[in-house]
């Protein structure tokens, strides 16, 4: 049972945290903003063995001193990526460093350029945002030296049979075909992309667009995958539906689905955790192996309500009732 409990303090008020689950091979949290789905997360990557992602010790907790979790059982290795942030992190850091390094520049140009520590400390800032432009390309790389090749290109096959499988259909049924436009792997000297339509195709790509987000998910995914015939891995994904379709939504779903019903039959260690609040993405990753709990709040409590029946309605992501009165 993965726990995660205490008090939040939220602006000047005190908030109960009292969210249990019990992780499954494919466990998706869904609810409102500010319900906790994010903390399950990171309360994951905090009891890894090791862990591969953007978020920082540093980080990890911050302002989340009241809050205890537990983990339910040993994970080996925590893989984090929040989608959302691939490229809009990446602006709100550079905009408040570039503030940090124009100040020293005004300094700078008071006391001359002999003063070597305070050249060093804008340095050090220009390194750590050239570090950051890349980080997605760094972390991934990072994530692959875990993997191995061979269970990867297991991971692959799944993720190929399943574009065939969407092509068909949609050419059956004259449905849209977009849904799986971009591929990225990675080499030493940067990411290889794919356009899966065209077979346009490149590399070297060291830093991401956010059209490159859905792309990404995939990614982790069969890395994650194909680290897991060693050891219990988790893969954690913060809004995986980020910048993609509807139709690329459900088909990241699915291939979640898919991959963990392929660890299932071959004893692999993978396991994956989105919070999401996209329908498409829950459609698509709805199956045996996947349980999706429902994450809710008051004004004084944050808790899991219950897990998802399966059934056409989910609280929190199909509510078309309120869409007819608000638009009367």
């Amino acid at each position: 049972m993965a726990t995660v409990k205490g008090i939040l303090t939220y602006g000047n008020k005190n908030v109960v945290v009292d969210i249990e689950l019990q992780p499954a091979r494919l466990t998706i949290l869904v609810g409102p903003n500010l319900t906790g789905k994010s903390l399950v997360l990171r309360c994951m990557y905090s009891k890894a063995e090791a862990r591969v992602g953007r978020l920082s010790d540093r980080d990890l907790w911050k302002g989340l001193e009241g809050i205890t979790c537990d983990a339910g059982e040993a994970v080996e290795l925590a893989v984090y990526l929040d989608a959302y942030r691939t490229a809009i992190q990446l602006y709100e850091f550079l905009q408040n460093e570039f503030v940090s390094v124009k100040e020293m520049l005004k300094r700078l140009s008071i006391v001359g350029e002999d003063d070597k520590q305070l050249v060093q400390r804008i340095r050090d800032d220009i390194k750590t945002i050239e570090d950051r432009v890349k980080a997605d390309f760094d972390v991934a790389a990072e994530l692959k030296k875990y993997a191995d090749d061979y269970v990867v290109k297991e991971a692959l096959d799944v993720l190929f049979q399943l574009y065939e499988r969407y092509g068909q259909v949609a050419k059956d049924h004259d449905l849209f075909d977009d849904f799986f436009p971009l591929l990225l792997t990675v080499e030493k000297d940067g990411f290889v992309w794919r356009d899966m339509k065209n077979n346009a195709r490149g590399r070297g790509l060291s830093t991401l667009s956010t059209v490159y987000a859905p792309a990404l998910v995939a990614t982790y995914m069969l890395y994650a995958y194909g680290a897991s015939d060693a050891r219990n891995v988790y893969l954690l994904v913060e809004e995986p539906e980020a910048h993609a379709h509807p139709v690329l939504a459900h088909f990241l779903g699915r291939l979640a689905l898919l991959l963990a019903e392929r660890a299932e039959e071959r004893g692999y260690g993978f396991h994956a955790v989105f919070a999401t609040h996209s329908l498409d993405f829950l459609m698509g990753a709805h199956g045996r192996l996947a349980k999706a709990y429902i994450f809710r709040r008051t004004a004084d409590k944050i808790f899991v309500e219950g897990v998802w029946d399966g059934k056409s309605y989910v609280p929190g992501l199909s509510d078309p009732s309120a869409y007819e009165v608000f638009t009367r």
